[in-house]
């Protein structure tokens, strides 16, 4: 339900992915573990970014590292949704 929302997010924690709707609508998906320690990162709608509260690393809305400690991407999916059946793939 939150990601009916703009600004929201749901971690999928079976498949360990985080997945966002940008304030402009859009839908984004990346690995929800941080690549510095392994902590689920969340998603900042006002900065379109992904945080880790664990030390602080910040990856941009693709994935990549904005500031460290974090030294590797964070993998990123590609996304589709069918406004028909209402489903996000």
């Amino acid at each position: 339900s939150s990601l009916k929302n703009k600004g929201g997010f749901a971690v999928i924690s079976a498949d360990k992915i985080i997945v966002a709707q940008t304030q402009s609508g859009t839908f984004l998906a990346v690995s929800s573990a941080c690549t510095h320690a392994g902590t689920t990162v969340t998603y900042r709608a006002n900065t379109n970014d992904f945080f880790c509260p664990n030390h602080g690393s910040v990856f941009k809305s693709d994935g990549s590292v904005q500031n460290g400690p974090a030294t590797t991407a964070l993998k990123r999916y590609n996304t589709s949704v069918d406004l028909s059946n209402n489903k996000l793939r």
